[in-house]
């Protein structure tokens, strides 16, 4: 388990675990990134860039750091 800004650019993940905040989780799951979703990293670097459910989101690297994902 890794944390989601420490994954390269092209790697296809899967989200196990959310930030602890639940005003952040509610808001990452609005946008769809929930626990057991898959994901493909677009962009890394000072923010990530993360397809998910055809749908591109942008996230700090604060909060990135907070999400757990496991490589597929």
């Amino acid at each position: 388990m890794v944390s989601l800004s420490r994954c390269p650019k092209g790697s296809k993940v899967r989200v196990l675990e959310l930030c602890d905040d639940p005003k952040c989780r509610c808001r990452l799951c609005s946008m769809g990134l929930t626990p057991g979703v898959e994901a493909v990293i677009r962009q890394d670097g000072e923010s990530c860039r993360v397809c998910v459910r055809g749908d591109e989101i942008c996230l700090g690297n604060g909060l990135a750091d907070q999400i757990k994902v496991v490589r597929v």
